[in-house]
């Protein structure tokens, strides 16, 4: 299971998650040459413990520096921007990245983020509703580059928008819950799952969330995907931390036994657990890493 262009399915796309001082061509550039499938980055202004750099400019200099990666956008927030602006900076890193991109709409997530930048962190059925409209509203966009749109959330009017690449960019959701699958991935060109929708309820990621989250409750997330678009391939969002027994162990007990903490210790063993998700109908998956030289790490074992 190693990068595209192996010939083999399973693919890896390591995450930008990392600090402001790290330059994003030059990380790009570097995960190229160890071999990955492809990057993302995310879209967040700040979590708990760092910043992040901006995510249209991070994926353009990513673009710019490499010439074989596929690049995603994980997730762009819907909360924090118009799904015109996802849809116009969709189309334009699809074009000048020659088709390697692939567009990432999330719901978002973390209430910190809204609140202190001056706007509101809506109702959880609230946020699920804007997430399916702008999903609609993209998928207009990329498909006609128009849209004619009146919803409860969203009025839009947009005769024509450009550039328009030779492939329109996949068109990619993220999914946790039973109700959030069943409306939004019928709307999507790929989805992926993570853990539930309670690793995120309040508005912040609860780690107590991520360690109740077992093999049992990936297989029916998988399956419930399935069932709502069985054309539609399934990517995985994992995080992990990889290094030795010692380093990695205060971060691995609190995951306790669930499936997440399969992706935290040693090199060898992350790695195979990481390809053992390719049984459960997994063909992608992002790794974040909270572990300086995860990435270095594994790269040998999983592009192979």
């Amino acid at each position: 299971m190693a990068s595209q262009g192996s010939g083999d399915i399973m693919q890896f796309f390591p995450n930008l998650s990392s600090s402001v001082d790290v330059n994003p061509a030059e990380w790009a550039k570097a995960r190229e040459q160890e071999g990955w499938a492809g990057v993302v980055a995310s879209d967040h202004l700040w979590t708990e413990d760092r910043c992040f750099p901006h995510l249209w400019v991070s994926l353009t200099a990513m673009a710019m520096a490499t010439s074989r990666l596929k690049l995603s956008s994980s997730f762009s927030n819907n909360l924090f921007r118009s799904p015109v602006e996802f849809a116009h900076a969709s189309l334009t890193l699809q074009f000048i990245s020659g088709g390697r991109f692939d567009a990432g709409l999330g719901a978002g997530w973390s209430e910190e983020e809204l609140t202190r930048t001056g706007r509101e962190y809506p109702r959880p059925g609230v946020r699920l509703e804007m997430y399916r409209e702008a999903m609609t509203i993209a998928r207009s966009l990329f498909t006609n580059g128009a849209c004619q749109f009146s919803g409860q959330h969203y009025s839009i009017d947009v005769d024509n928008i450009g550039p328009t690449p030779k492939k329109r960019p996949a068109l990619v959701a993220s999914c946790g819950g039973k109700k959030s699958i069943r409306i939004i991935a019928p709307l999507a060109d790929r989805i992926e799952v993570m853990a539930p929708g309670r690793a995120v309820r309040g508005g912040a990621l609860s780690i107590a969330a991520l360690s109740e989250f077992t093999e049992n409750d990936l297989r029916e997330l998988v399956d419930r995907v399935k069932c709502a678009n069985e054309k539609a391939p399934i990517g995985f969002f994992a995080i992990l931390a990889v290094g030795d027994a010692a380093t990695t162990r205060a971060l691995r007990d609190p995951l306790g036994d669930g499936l997440f903490s399969d992706f935290v210790g040693e090199p060898a063993f992350v790695a195979d657990n990481l390809r053992r998700l390719e049984d459960f109908g997994i063909d992608r998956v992002q790794i974040t890493s909270t572990l300086p030289g995860s990435f270095e790490a594994l790269a040998p074992l999983l592009n192979r």
